[in-house]
């Protein structure tokens, strides 16, 4: 939401006397403070023909704020392509899903994925080891796209926001559940949640395939009644989630309360990403790393995006770069 953006500048301008404009036609954010001054770069999302994008300047298929950057739009090889990527954290001993190139045959539960994918689409599954679905999907892969099996491992979605080396943003999402009560389908039940879902957080398209999918995977249907304290989950990609998403800025951010071996192993991430980041850029930019916590407390990294959303509790450490200032949590919490 723009005006969370626009509060979390102000209470840092206001602590570190600071100046701050935005230029209504460009939407660029000018800051001025201790003697110094920066341009900020907005980012959106946009629809287009039915997909999403994230671009830099406001037009009429613009759905929401992004934030501001102090740099244009930047392309980092591992964030274009998950194959890379996973190859990467490979060699680096860091945990990944295993993934199975056509025609290879995955003899661990998979997804079938896109490695130039965004926004969670393109993403078919989860099938067990055994099912007749790697040929097909392969097979139908587009001769643009590589296309791959990828292990499935079920758990909590991770998503981490780093400025530089610094974590300081993260979610951590269990899927989305309902609990039989002996009396309504799974189909009632999702009705149910749907009903008490934010409007501003509309469904995405395809969700009644990807939510079948996902029962059968489970050995269920949509149609089925559920045993009375049966749960079976919805749909395991990051950002289905059918509860109203927290307001406030405390409240959405999982990083206080993070296990510490969980915190320990996403340091060890952050670090290994720095040593190709710092060799790319000649100062700390923003990206988000996408993982799944298992039930043993391990984390499995998926991928990264070097231009993601800006939660508005990253511009404390955006401006401590830029300013010289302390990055002070409460400059975003209000405290």
């Amino acid at each position: 939401m723009l005006t969370n953006h626009i509060r979390a500048v102000k209470r840092w301008g206001e602590k570190h006397s600071a100046q701050s404009s935005i230029d209504v036609d460009s939407f660029q954010m000018e800051v001025k403070a201790r003697n110094r001054f920066f341009t900020l770069h907005p980012q959106f999302r946009v629809r287009i023909n039915g997909q999403l994008a994230n671009v830099s300047k406001f037009s009429n298929e613009t759905t929401g704020f992004l934030g501001w950057l102090p740099y244009q739009p930047v392309r980092w090889a591992l964030s274009t392509d998950k194959l890379l990527f996973k190859a990467y954290m490979a060699e680096h001993a860091l945990r990944t899903p295993a993934w199975w190139l056509p025609p290879e045959q995955p003899d661990q539960d998979f997804i079938f994925k896109g490695a130039m994918g965004s926004f969670g689409l393109h993403i078919v599954g989860p099938f067990r080891a055994d099912a007749a679905q790697a040929d097909e999907l392969g097979s139908s892969a587009s001769p643009k796209e590589t296309r791959y099996a990828e292990q499935f491992v079920p758990g909590v979605n991770l998503k981490l926001w780093v400025w530089g080396r610094t974590i300081f943003h993260v979610h951590a999402h269990p899927y989305s559940t309902v609990i039989g009560d002996g009396t309504r389908s799974v189909d009632e039940l999702i009705e149910q949640l749907a009903r008490a879902q934010s409007p501003q957080m509309p469904r995405p398209r395809g969700d009644a395939e990807a939510v079948a999918v996902s029962l059968a995977y489970q050995g269920c249907t949509r149609d089925e009644v559920l045993p009375r304290g049966k749960s079976v989950w919805l749909d395991f990609r990051y950002g289905r989630g059918y509860e109203s998403p927290p307001t406030t800025e405390a409240a959405d951010n999982a990083l206080p309360n993070l296990p510490g071996t969980l915190l320990q192993q996403a340091r060890q991430a952050v670090e290994v990403l720095a040593s190709d980041l710092e060799a790319r850029f000649s100062a700390p930019v923003l990206y988000s790393l996408d993982g799944v916590l298992d039930d043993s407390g391990n984390a499995w990294w998926l991928e990264v995006n070097s231009n993601p959303t800006l939660p508005p509790s990253g511009y404390t450490h955006i401006f401590s770069t830029l300013f010289g200032t302390q990055a002070d949590t409460s400059d975003f919490l209000g405290s």
